[in-house]
């Protein structure tokens, strides 16, 4: 889903009196997933004759995440988690409070999977009964880590990659390999796994280059510490979740094809007429199990397995439906 077409959505829930307590955003945490909980929290905010108006002080402090009635929660401390400090003494705290406006409160969780087990259970007793007039956000590119009971409990909307990822380099360089009439077998698994991970490893080093720079500029400072790392260790992750997101939208493709639906439902339209003929040759069997195939790497690379191993574990067992087009 886009996020003009997610925010449409909210708008219609919020204006009909319908509007959940709780929201999964899935996407780029640092992109589509916050644009929408910045919309999101302007419509309910705003103080203008048509919200949200984006111009007036409520929305310009929503923007600028300085709204008296909103915290935001994300990643502290070395081990980049959301502790469970931050879910009592600042959230839990400020959205049993008297909102100083009179009106909603909300609390916006950025990176919600990096919840501890207590913070997770602590955020879970307050989700079951939020109180009135409360709305939370939890932004996460993983939802598969967040606890089942919370999942549960949130309407969840998963957000296409945003426009900065449609753009990346490595997106046109990841359907390149893709499009490639591949065969099967270990051997092909393992070349392709291989070229995918070189496009990791200049995502680390752009992950890199770009943390550094901003320590240097918030702080004046070099820093070398182990906060660092794991600074530049979740903006990789972040980065590399959209590669995968970009891989499991190809399988989705063929899915989609394979069903005969229009290629416009597509996320990658420009290589319909590679997808096309794949996709005749899958079973519908074959096209499922490629989704559950790649959702795997995911949970792999969750246990720190290498990354090349995992990618031409899973890859391997994908049904790619290049055979007879190798052949022929």
């Amino acid at each position: 889903m886009r996020v003009d077409e997610a925010f449409g959505c909210v708008r219609h829930a919020f204006e009909t009196g319908r509007m959940p307590s709780a929201m999964i955003i899935t996407g780029d945490i640092r992109g589509c997933a916050a644009e929408l909980a910045t919309q999101i929290l302007q419509l309910i905010f705003c103080r203008g004759k048509a919200p949200p108006c984006g111009s007036c002080p409520a929305c310009n402090r929503i923007r600028c995440q300085t709204a008296f009635d909103v915290v935001w929660i994300a990643p502290e401390k070395k081990s980049r988690q959301i502790s469970i400090e931050q879910i009592r003494e600042r959230l839990i705290h400020a959205v049993t409070q008297t909102s100083l406006e009179g009106g909603w409160k909300a609390g916006v969780l950025v990176g919600a999977d990096r919840m501890n087990a207590s913070a997770a259970n602590a955020f879970l007793k307050t989700l079951e009964e939020p109180p009135p007039q409360t709305l939370f956000l939890l932004l996460t590119d993983s939802p598969q880590n967040l606890l089942p009971t919370i999942l549960s409990r949130c309407l969840r909307v998963d957000l296409h990659a945003d426009a900065r990822a449609a753009d990346a380099p490595w997106r046109g360089e990841l359907l390149a390999i893709l499009a490639e009439p591949l065969p099967p077998g270990p051997v092909s698994a393992m070349a392709v796994s291989a070229r995918i991970c070189a496009l990791l490893a200049g995502m680390k080093q752009e992950a890199e280059e770009r943390v550094k720079a901003e320590a240097q500029s918030e702080t004046g400072l070099d820093e070398t510490d182990e906060a660092l790392s794991a600074r530049i260790s979740a903006r990789y992750r972040e980065m590399r979740q959209a590669l995968l997101i970009a891989l499991q939208d190809w399988y989705r493709d063929l899915l989609v094809l394979r069903t005969g639906e229009a290629g416009g439902l597509l996320r990658h339209p420009g290589s319909l007429e590679i997808l096309r003929p794949r996709a005749e040759r899958l079973t519908l069997a074959q096209a499922l199990a490629n989704i559950a195939a790649v959702e795997g790497i995911q949970r792999q690379l969750e246990r720190n397995l290498s990354e090349e191993t995992v990618f031409a574990y899973w890859l391997d067992r994908v049904v790619t439906g290049v055979e007879s087009e190798k052949r022929a």
